[in-house]
C-alpha cells in the first residue's frame, strides 16, 4: 500500500538518507525515533510536502513521486490537530468532502457514520476551543477518516496529551485499525506507544533507518546499539566468546546453544533488558545465563514499577526494574546499599558484534 524506494532529500543541513520502507495492505507501521531524527520531515515528504531529491514513493502501487498532496489520498493528523477554529466541529469534518464537491446528502451521511463510530456526536455542533484534548484528537481522526483514505499518516497523535487521554485514544487508535483495516503510518518516539500499536516497526535515527521488522524481532535481535538504545535496552556488556559460553566483568555467561559468531570474532558486545533480571531467583537454574551477589546503589519508586541500579564487586553496573507487587512480595524490604542474590534469565539476551 506504501512503499519508499531509496528516498533521499536534503533540507538545509539536514537530510533523509536513501530511506526504503514497504507498508503492505492493513498494516499499522510504527516509525520510532527521537526528537529532531526526521520523522515528521519523513512523513510530509510522503504526503507531498518536500520533492524528494532522488529515490520513489508509490501509494497502492501507483508512483506519486511528483504529485501533489491532494492527489495521493491521504489522510493526515498532526500533533496539534490542525482543526479550524472557525468551524463547528461537523464543519471540520465535512472540509474535504467539500472540496471534492461531494453532494451534501452524501456529506451529512459520512459525517454521522464518522461521528458514531468515534462516539463524537455529541460534539457535532461545538467550536474546537470548547473540546478537550482528547475530543479535538478524534475530531481530527474524524476529518482524515471520513475521506476513506489510502493510508492514515499520524503525526505524534498521542505526545500532547494527559495520560488518561493518551491511553484512551491508544486502544482508540487500535480498535480503528482492527476494524476500519486501513493502513496506518505512525510516528513517535514513545517505544511503549510503538510497541502497544505496532504490527510493523522501523527504527529512525540522523535521517537514516536503522532497521525495521515485527516489535518482537526488534526487539530480541537489535542490529546495532544505536537501535538497541532507541527500543530501551538499557545493560551493555562486552563480552569475549569462548566455547564455554561469554566472558565478560560479571563471569561467565552460560548460552545453550552458544551463538555462531563470524569466524575471528574476539569480542561483541551483550545487550540485557530489564525485564530479563530477577531479584532473588527463584525458578530453576537452567533459565538464567549469570547468577550472583550486586549491591543496590540506586533505587527509584514511580506510580507503576521501582527502579534499581545495582553494582557488582567488578565495578560493573546493571539497571532493571520490578512492579509493585513484586517487591512488595519479598520478605525484606530492599534499600540501597543492600546486597541482593540476581539471576539473569538467557531469554531475552542478544548480542551486537
Amino acid at each position: 500500500m506504501l512503499r519508499l524506494k531509496d528516498v533521499t532529500l536534503a533540507l538545509g543541513s539536514f537530510k533523509l538518507s536513501n530511506i526504503s520502507l514497504h507498508v503492505e495492505q492493513g498494516t499499522y507501521l510504527v516509525l520510532l525515533g527521537p526528537t529532531g531524527t526526521g520523522k515528521t520531515v519523513l512523513l510530509e515528504t510522503i504526503a507531498g510536502m518536500h520533492r524528494v531529491d532522488s529515490g520513489s514513493i508509490f501509494i497502492d502501487g501507483k508512483e506519486v513521486t511528483n504529485l501533489p498532496p491532494e492527489k495521493r489520498r491521504l489522510g493526515v493528523v498532526y500533533q496539534d490537530y490542525a482543526l479550524f477554529p472557525h468551524m463547528r466541529v461537523h464543519e471540520n469534518i465535512a472540509f474535504g468532502l467539500r472540496l471534492r464537491k461531494q453532494p451534501k446528502d452524501l456529506i451529512r451521511q459520512s459525517i454521522t457514520k464518522i461521528a458514531d463510530f468515534l462516539e463524537i456526536s455529541s460534539l457535532l455542533d461545538r467550536r474546537p476551543q470548547r473540546l478537550s484534548g482528547g475530543e479535538k484528537q478524534r475530531v481530527a481522526l474524524a476529518r482524515a477518516l471520513v475521506l476513506q483514505p489510502c493510508v492514515l499518516l499520524l503525526d505524534e497523535p498521542l505526545s500532547a496529551l494527559d495520560r488518561y487521554s493518551r491511553d484512551r485514544l491508544r486502544r482508540e487508535l487500535k480498535r480503528i485499525h482492527r476494524e476500519i483495516g486501513v493502513t496506518i503510518f505512525h510516528i513517535t518516539h514513545d517505544l511503549n506507544e510503538a510497541f502497544f500499536l505496532a504490527d510493523k516497526i522501523a527504527v529512525m535515527k540522523n535521517g537514516r533507518i536503522l532497521q525495521q521488522g515485527n516489535p518482537v524481532q526488534v526487539l530480541d535481535r537489535p542490529h546495532n546499539r544505536a537501535v538497541a538504545e532507541l527500543i530501551g535496552i538499557k545493560n551493555f556488556l562486552e563480552a569475549a566468546p569462548r566455547s564455554s559460553g561469554l566472558h565478560t566483568k560479571l563471569g561467565r555467561f552460560e548460552l545453550s546453544p552458544l551463538p555462531s559468531f563470524p569466524e575471528g570474532t574476539s569480542k561483541v558486545v551483550l545487550t540485557i533488558p530489564v525485564w530479563s533480571i530477577e531479584l532473588l531467583p527463584e525458578r530453576q537454574d537452567d533459565i538464567y545465563a549469570w547468577k550472583g551477589k550486586m549491591k543496590v546503589t540506586d533505587l527509584n519508586v514511580t506510580d507503576e514499577q521501582v527502579e534499581m541500579e545495582l553494582r557488582h564487586s567488578s565495578g560493573q553496573c546493571i539497571k532493571t526494574a520490578l512492579s509493585r507487587r513484586e517487591l512488595a512480595k519479598m520478605p525484606n524490604p530492599v534499600a540501597i546499599g543492600d546486597a541482593v542474590q540476581i539471576g539473569i534469565w538467557k531469554h531475552g539476551l542478544s548480542y551486537i558484534i
